[in-house]
This record gives structure tokens, C-alpha cells and sequence, in this order.
């Protein structure tokens, strides 16, 4: 089904942009071209190893190539902008990911599905995970706290990370911890300020909408 091949190239995408980008990517990608294309590399190579051993088939390995090359395209968008207000806001960090998840999809519809060594329930539980984890907790940030520096969050990546695995083995733990996480993040507020608690709280809530919405057993 496309919704399963779907997943597939959803936890490339967050593993290649996400995961494996590392401060020093995510700093000079726009502004250094041999970082721009060792991103573009790892893009690539997280999609070609996922997709094993389908992308050994010459057809998919061309899509592949048409996926990172669309990728290239858009981050090229921003780097030849990079110095412009509109290029820098959260407004257009949305806007660049739904030009992304929007080639997702397009190749999803155009990939010959065959088999993976990773099954696609546990693709999807992962995929939606690292969304949870990295695209929300990022998202919140550019909203809400974009004059700071953007330190990742692991205890609640963490969190966020497990809630759709205890949906898809446990929909009555998956209720009793999300409450738990929940009121975690509220009593944090009388030891820190509005802002802070938003933060943090923001994603999780997000996160527990997401997870029960998209994980179904």
C-alpha cells in the first residue's frame, strides 16, 4: 500500500534531516556548499539503506536519486536565500517541509513496493516517533523560543519517542502515561517559567494528539 511505502521514505526523511544532521550540518548547510552536499549524501544513503533490499532494484534506486534530488532542490532554495528575512522565519521552515513531505508523497505513489527488512508497522510506530520527537520539538521552538539557542531535548524526545510504541502494544498504558507525562509537564511550571513550561508541554500534548490519531491496533 502507498500508505506503508509512505512511512518508509517519512523515517528516511527524518533520519537523514533530522537524526543523523548534526549541529555543524544544521549550521552550514546553508552557507557551505561541500556541507550542503555531505547532507545531501547522508539524505540519500539513509533512503538507499532503509529501503534494502528494494532499492538494489534499478527502478526504485532511480526514484531515489529523484527524491534526493528534489531535496537538493529545496534546500538549494535556501541556500541561495539564506540571507533574506523571509528565508529565516518559522513560516517558511513549515512551508520547507511540506514541500518535502509533499515529494514524499509523490514518490511514494510512483515507488514499485517489494519487500524491506524492516517490517512496516514497526517503520510507522518508528517514523512517527522521530516526528513527535524531532519535527514537533523543533516546530515549537522556531513559534516560541526562536531568539534562543535550540538545544535538543532528549529527555523528552525520549518521551515522545516511546508514545507510539506503548499505543500500538497498550492503548490503556498509552492513556495512563500520557496523563502522567502530562501532569509532569504542568508541575514543571512552578519550578520554571510560562515560556519554558509551554515548550516543553506544547510538543507532548501534540505529540499524544498525533500518536493516538495515526497508531491503531
Amino acid at each position: 500500500m502507498i500508505e506503508n511505502i509512505f512511512f518508509y521514505f517519512l523515517l528516511s526523511h527524518l533520519i537523514g534531516d533530522y537524526v543523523f544532521q548534526t549541529s555543524y550540518i544544521a549550521r552550514y548547510k546553508n552557507s557551505k556548499v561541500k556541507v550542503l552536499i555531505l547532507h545531501i549524501f547522508i539524505i540519500f544513503i539513509s533512503m538507499f539503506i532503509l529501503f534494502l533490499p528494494s532499492s538494489l532494484n534499478l527502478y526504485n534506486f532511480i526514484i531515489l536519486l529523484f527524491l534526493t534530488g528534489i531535496h537538493l532542490s529545496i534546500d538549494t532554495l535556501k541556500f541561495k536565500n539564506r540571507t533574506k528575512k523571509d528565508f529565516n522565519s518559522h513560516t517558511y521552515y513549515i512551508l520547507d517541509q511540506v514541500m518535502h513531505f509533499s515529494s514524499l508523497i509523490l514518490v511514494s505513489m510512483m515507488y514499485n513496493q517489494n519487500e524491506f527488512f524492516l517490517k512496516p508497522e514497526f517503520t510507522k510506530i518508528l517514523s512517527i516517533g522521530l516526528f513527535n520527537a524531532y519535527f514537533i520539538s523543533l516546530l515549537f521552538y522556531m513559534i516560541d523560543n526562536s531568539s534562543m539557542p535550540y538545544k535538543r531535548d532528549y529527555l523528552g524526545y525520549i518521551f515522545r519517542i516511546a508514545l507510539p510504541f506503548i499505543k500500538y502494544y497498550s492503548n490503556i498504558l498509552f492513556l495512563i502515561l500520557s496523563f502522567l507525562f502530562v501532569m509532569f509537564s504542568i508541575l514543571l511550571f512552578f519550578k520554571k517559567n510560562e515560556i519554558s513550561t509551554r515548550s516543553e508541554l506544547g510538543p507532548l500534548s501534540l505529540s499524544i494528539i498525533i500518536t493516538y490519531l495515526t497508531i491503531w491496533r
